[in-house]
């Protein structure tokens, strides 16, 4: 009877602490997220456009980590540029890939506007990829007036894309973002076009 009740006890006390562990990584992610975003906009007020997306998949390759040189790369889903950026790899789920063959769970995905790796990116610059974000419902988060112009998010806890978010294309870009649900926890983060364009000018590099 003792035993008993002393593994009610501890499976009761184990879903706290999962929950606990659980927000704590979301917690971190969201902070790496926000880093990362200051990062970009910090790169485009350096040099003028926001970096590709990485495709390098040998870890000893030493363009791996890297962006790629322009034209970005389009037809397989990029990766951020970590190294580029001097930022963590993955997000708290992830591990680094020690062979090309290892899978990328865990690391950053990232999508930007081709119009914006071009530089000098001016107040006149206007988005050509049509970076789509949708709520779960599917309407649009995203407008026109505040088209985004670079995505990045993590595939969460399940380290597996969710939703829109797992059907990668490369002409029709549309990304999915909102509170974790049952079958979603990715955590996706975007630079608007607005306030990129802020940032630079307020940099006085437009």
């Amino acid at each position: 009877m003792v035993l008993v009740i002393l593994a009610l006890l501890g499976g009761s006390l184990l879903v706290p602490l999962a929950s606990r562990i659980e927000a704590r990584d979301r917690h971190a992610a969201h902070e790496r997220l926000r880093d990362i975003q200051q990062a970009l906009t910090g790169f485009a007020i350096i040099h003028g456009r926001l970096p590709c997306p990485s495709t390098t998949a040998d870890p000893a390759d030493p363009h791996y980590g890297v962006e790629d040189a322009a034209p970005c790369n389009f037809a397989a889903e990029g990766r951020l540029p970590w190294r580029s950026l001097a930022l963590p790899a993955t997000d708290p789920w992830g591990s680094a890939r020690l062979t090309p063959g290892d899978g990328w769970a865990g690391h950053w995905r990232y999508r930007v506007d081709p119009a914006f790796t071009i530089a000098p990116v001016a107040a006149a610059t206007l988005p050509s990829g049509d970076l789509q974000i949708r709520g779960h419902d599917g309407s649009r988060i995203t407008t026109t007036d505040s088209q985004a112009v670079a995505i990045v998010y993590s595939t969460g806890p399940d380290r597996e894309a969710n939703g829109l978010n797992a059907r990668y294309s490369a002409t029709a870009p549309s990304y999915q973002a909102g509170e974790a649900t049952a079958d979603f926890d990715d955590l996706l983060v975007w630079l608007g076009r607005p306030l990129l364009i802020a940032r630079i000018a307020q940099a006085g590099r437009l």
